[in-house]
């Protein structure tokens, strides 16, 4: 549903009209934002059509639009859960450039979702671009010296992670769109480990927002792409504060071995058992091998693997460094 918000006055002068879409919707002005996002990759386009086609019981997705006469002239978006949510999709279109339509949206966005409650918001952009610099004067840090993934929270980030990943029961639920925008929040926390989630490229830290949506789409069978086929994933969902707190991914390595899988197991402090229940849950194919990656930095990893039957293979020629040491990626094996 579309409901317009109120009139914005940009640069040159002209008044237009900012609004907010939320899925699912299907209407003529659905549609003409669909087009006004249409350059996107196949996996964002399968992204949007999640967050227009369907409706979720805890997730909710906004698409903050300026528009001129019922066309739709640029948009941000944030996709949230239980006030945590990724942010993205920002986009003018290209002859209504310079503007400041961006700059607007932004504003009347956080706004809102401060108004709202909201915890926290998670994107990437390249580090010291113009975009990064945008989003900087709206409150937006990185979450890592020198990087462009970038959080904002209403509190602090200290007291949104104290909170979001406090002692807490679980819930095991196969990983699905709806985790999607509060993925980032695990993915991103400060935290010992380097190696995160390899097979969603969060190495460091770094947000799942383009990484997780591959194995979504293999796993809601979207996917044509057979180097995801057998992709699956599992999270731990704090039942406090409603974000993940572990996950196990599993999918196969479609570049050397094709009888092989790589596993990743990742989790907040203090919920390092979840992580062996959610790969028991994975159920590892016996006639597979798998390979996993660990460093140093966080030896409950490598215990895990060890539990799990993995052994130690190799140190491979990369490594992280702290101001107090340098730490190997480590290659681990089962079988095969």
């Amino acid at each position: 549903m579309y409901k317009p918000q109120e009139k914005v006055r940009l640069k040159d002068g002209e008044w237009v009209e900012l609004g907010v879409l939320s899925g699912p919707d299907d209407s003529a002005f659905a549609r003409q934002l669909r087009t006004l996002l249409s350059h996107k990759g196949r996996i964002w386009q399968w992204q949007i059509e999640q967050s227009l086609g369907r409706q979720f019981a805890d997730a909710e997705s906004l698409f903050y639009v300026v528009s001129r006469g019922g066309a739709p002239l640029a948009n941000v978006m944030t996709v949230e859960a239980r006030g945590v949510g990724t942010f993205g999709h920002v986009f003018t279109r290209p002859d209504e450039r310079r503007k400041g339509m961006a700059d607007v949206i932004i504003r009347h966005l956080m706004a809102d979702f401060r108004r709202r409650g909201g915890r926290a918001l998670y994107l990437g952009t390249g580090y010291d671009s113009p975009a990064y610099h945008i989003y900087a004067r709206h409150g937006f840090e990185s979450v890592e010296p020198g990087s462009g993934h970038m959080a904002w929270f209403a509190q602090g980030r200290e007291a949104f992670e104290k909170e979001a990943f406090a002692p807490a029961p679980t819930k095991h639920e196969g990983l699905s769109f709806e985790h999607w925008p509060t993925l980032p929040a695990l993915a991103m926390m400060r935290h010992p480990a380097r190696v995160r989630i390899v097979t969603m490229d969060v190495v460091n830290e770094a947000t799942t927002e383009g990484g997780a949506l591959p194995v979504l789409m293999a796993m809601s069978k979207a996917s044509d792409n057979t180097k995801w086929n057998g992709a699956r994933a599992q999270v731990a969902m704090s039942t406090k504060s409603g974000v993940p707190v572990a996950i196990a991914c599993a999918m196969p390595e479609h570049y050397f071995w094709k009888d092989v899988d790589v596993l990743d197991a990742f989790c907040a402090p203090g919920f390092e058992g979840e992580m062996r229940a959610l790969v028991e849950e994975l159920k590892l194919a016996p006639e597979r091998a798998a390979v996993a990656y660990a460093d140093g930095f966080w030896p409950a990893k490598q215990e895990l693997l060890r539990a799990c039957g993995f052994r130690r293979a190799a140190a491979l020629p990369r490594h992280f460094r702290t101001a107090e040491r340098a730490q190997d990626v480590e290659l681990w094996t089962l079988g095969g």
